[in-house]
């Protein structure tokens, strides 16, 4: 066992070097029975590693390598499903973060990253990164910046049914009923049975100067 573990240490050492030469490293396949959960670390080493010199693509080729090897190996599924996430690879991003909530159910910054990647490909990133900095805005009363935050979305995602509603609801809040009204038909048009929506729609009418 100290035999292999001492090929191990060789080829890790071996392997840094290279990188320090700016070189990639070439994981010969091991001629002896090396134990599976050794072999998986020294993949996910060489993946970290990549990921690091910003070389996510090959990186991605060796998580893969070291959760084949050992299937409930966490770190290097949480992992594979970041860099796919970092290089919009929604698909297998999703499938890699289930995976890691699978073996933690518990991990609440696994879940957070596989909603998030579910929002980025039904809504797209870009429109679901403005409507989340929206939200923080609202939550912290900063009005006009979760307003702006909204259209950006809105600009987008046209069909960002969300962004609407809590467009027209900061809208509201600062008193201009003109554009809370004008979000809020957008947002019934996309979703007309929403309770909610009909209220708060009703509501800025209701404050809408009267004409003679």
């Amino acid at each position: 066992m100290r035999y292999l573990w001492c090929i191990l240490l060789f080829v890790f050492l071996w392997s840094s070097l290279a990188w320090a030469d700016g070189e990639v490293p070439f994981i010969a396949p091991y001629s002896v029975d090396v134990p599976a959960e050794g072999y998986a670390q020294v993949m996910f080493d060489q993946g970290y590693n990549l990921y690091q010199a910003g070389r996510k693509t090959e990186a991605i080729q060796f998580f893969i390598e070291a959760v084949t090897t050992k299937p409930d190996f966490t770190k290097a599924w949480f992992w594979l499903a970041r860099t796919y996430q970092e290089e919009d690879m929604y698909d297998e991003a999703i499938w890699a973060w289930e995976k890691v909530v699978q073996l933690e159910p518990n991990n609440e910054q696994a879940r957070y990253f596989l909603r998030k990647v579910k929002n980025w490909k039904q809504y797209g990133k870009e429109a679901w990164e403005n409507y989340e900095r929206g939200i923080v805005a609202l939550e912290r009363r900063e009005l006009y910046d979760a307003i702006e935050y909204f259209k950006r979305s809105i600009e987008a995602n046209p069909k960002f049914d969300r962004a609407y509603y809590w467009l027209g609801i900061a809208n509201f809040r600062t008193g201009d009923y003109y554009n809370a009204v004008w979000a809020l038909e957008k947002y019934l048009a996309l979703r007309p049975d929403d309770a909610n929506g009909q209220y708060w729609l009703k509501e800025a009418r209701s404050r809408l100067p009267k004409t003679r």
